[in-house]
Formats: C-alpha cells, sequence, structure tokens
C-alpha cells in the first residue's frame, strides 16, 4: 500500500510559515461532515490529527468509500483548482479531528506565486490516483485481503508517524465494514478469526497487528517492516 502523502514535507520553512498564517483551527467529533458533495465552497483543510473518509453515494443510495486521510492531508484543494468552486465528495470524520483552516487567499497567493506548492499539489494529486487505483484493484481481492488492507490503513493513519503497528481506532466494524466493502457480518466474523490467531491483539489502546506476515504475504506491506515486539 502507499505511503500518505503529507504536503507540508515539500514546503521549506518560509512556504510553511506563509500557508499556516492565521490559520483558523478547528476540532470536530466523529461522525461530523465537513464537506458536502456538490456543495459550493473553497475553503482548505489541513488534518492536524484524526482520520476523516472522502465518499460518495451511488444511485441506490449506498456508501462507497474512495479515500481515507489522516494528519498531515490536505482536504478541500480540489474545489480550489476547478472552475467552479463544488465539492467533489462528501468528507466525513471518523474519530474526533482537530483541522487547521488555511486561509484561501493565502492558499491562492502560494498556488499563483510558488513553484514548490504547484509541485506539491502536482504530487499530492498523483498519489490521490495511485491510492485510488489501488483501492479499486482491492475490490477484486478476496473479503480476507479487503479488511487486511483497510484495517492496516486504518493503523497507519492514526497518529503521526506512517507505522502499521499503532493501534487501530475505535470505529464501529459496521464503519470497517463500509470501507472494506464487506457486509457487517462478513467483516466481524474475520475480525474474530484474526484475534484468534494472533493477527489482531488487544492492548491499552484498543487492537493493533501482533503479526505483519499476513499483510506482508498478501502485498498489503513491505516485506522490511518488522513484527511489532509484544511488551
Amino acid at each position: 500500500m502507499a505511503t500518505h502523502y503529507r504536503i507540508l514535507d515539500e514546503m521549506d520553512g518560509d512556504l510553511m510559515r506563509l500557508l499556516l498564517e492565521y490559520h483558523r483551527l478547528i476540532n470536530i467529533p466523529a461522525k461530523h461532515q465537513l464537506l458536502f458533495d456538490s456543495d459550493y465552497g473553497q475553503d482548505v483543510y489541513l488534518v492536524e490529527s484524526g482520520i476523516l473518509k472522502a465518499r460518495k453515494l451511488n444511485l441506490q443510495g449506498d456508501e462507497i468509500v474512495i479515500a481515507l486521510m489522516g494528519p498531515g492531508a490536505l482536504i478541500g484543494d480540489l474545489a480550489m483548482l476547478s472552475p467552479k468552486p463544488l465539492r467533489t465528495a462528501d468528507v466525513v470524520s471518523l474519530t474526533p479531528t482537530t483541522l487547521l483552516k488555511l486561509r484561501h487567499g493565502v492558499v491562492g497567493e502560494a498556488f499563483e506565486g510558488s513553484s514548490m506548492f504547484v509541485r506539491g499539489i502536482a504530487l499530492l494529486q498523483a498519489q490521490r490516483i495511485c491510492s485510488l487505483g489501488e483501492r479499486l484493484m482491492l475490490m477484486n481481492d478476496d473479503a480476507m485481503t479487503r479488511l487486511l488492507a483497510t484495517l492496516v490503513e486504518l493503523a497507519r493513519l492514526n497518529g503521526p508517524e506512517d507505522d502499521p503497528c499503532q493501534p487501530i481506532p475505535a470505529i464501529s466494524q459496521q464503519e470497517i465494514a463500509v470501507i472494506a466493502g464487506l457486509s457487517r457480518g462478513t467483516a466481524s466474523t474475520l475480525i474474530n478469526k484474526l484475534r484468534a490467531n494472533g493477527t489482531l491483539e488487544e492492548t491499552d489502546h484498543g487492537l493493533r497487528f501482533g503479526k505483519l506476515a499476513p499483510l506482508q504475504r498478501r502485498g498489503l506491506l513491505a516485506e522490511s517492516i518488522p513484527t511489532p515486539i509484544r511488551a
């Protein structure tokens, strides 16, 4: 699975200070809808902590998750880049989330005057396309692979480090099932199986991966990442 791209990693100190100048700090609870598909809006947000999902609803009203976003992610930039400032998806928080609302004028100034910022936006879009391609390919895989891919992505997003050994956030099994494209019953059965065979283990901070080999065998994780050491 691709490493999640953090746009500020591409910025030098001066540009980062410009983008963050006079930002507004926003705290939202879990299950809060930040953006609505097809709404007008050009506000841009930077995720400081927490996890959100971007989703679309099909004609039958079923939810399809197209991306997960965590610390360092930029939200709302597509409307800023489009001829019409329309949102392209719903964005909903999965956990309590802290966002930095960036000043629209400053973001526009950076886009117009900084080749470094334009390059960062281009890299962000490329990473999104790669991640969406991976997500589409996973929909053809078996249920266990889809569940494992979802759980490891949630773990990697659940903190400041891109680490699969971080605890998996405490979200409902129904939510996990929707992200993985599974039924609630299937997701629950597979999670219980992963607990029983030691792939998932309980900690004081929630479930985490006790074994990484099942992820590595399915190509969901690099072989070089060591298995976590139990305390």
